[in-house]
């Protein structure tokens, strides 16, 4: 039977215990600390995080799950560090749509937006707004787009948005209060 991650922390601490007195006096570079916060990040020192590299990745567009994923700590404290820091996230992409007689490429995180925008009418589904699109000399494919991945010169536009921009650079991202 595998041990729940509670149950290996819970016998990690008691050796702990058993050695230093109290998990309290326990240094944070033993071995054995490092691996009961790895195992129970919920409520894990936000001092602890790698400022510089979490700040990095959301630069790049990555979500708030992956920058938790990789940097090993708990979505709870990535979100606390941005909001301790006023730091916003950026929307992940789900279409691209290109038009099929240039190079230019849009990017959106709904198709009826982009499609709106496109074709300069009300559009109310996504399946409407696809065979609109497709009827009007455009391909749109469905996948996710983390910022850093669209290309500059690339358009994209957010649903609070009214128009297209334009990326230049991984810094020319507009957040709502820009707008």
């Amino acid at each position: 039977m595998k041990l729940t991650n509670y149950q290996q922390a819970l016998f990690l601490i008691h050796e702990l215990e058993k050695r230093f007195g109290s998990v309290t006096k326990v240094p944070e570079s033993n071995h054995r600390m490092q691996e009961i916060h790895r195992l129970l990040p919920l409520d894990r020192p936000s001092k602890d995080i790698n400022y510089r590299r979490v700040r990095f990745l959301n630069r790049q567009g990555h979500s708030v799950a992956y920058i938790a994923q990789v940097t090993h700590h708990s979505k709870s404290a990535i979100s606390r560090y941005f909001s301790t820091y006023n730091i916003e996230s950026k929307q992940t992409f789900k279409y691209r749509v290109k038009s099929n007689s240039s190079t230019v490429t849009y990017y959106g995180t709904s198709l009826i937006h982009l499609a709106s925008l496109l074709l300069h009418k009300t559009i109310n589904d996504t399946v409407r707004a696809k065979r609109q699109l497709n009827m009007h000399g455009f391909s749109v494919r469905t996948s996710f787009y983390v910022w850093y991945q669209i290309p500059d010169g690339a358009y994209y536009t957010l649903n609070y948005l009214d128009q297209f921009a334009v990326k230049n650079g991984l810094d020319s991202y507009i957040y709502k209060e820009d707008c």
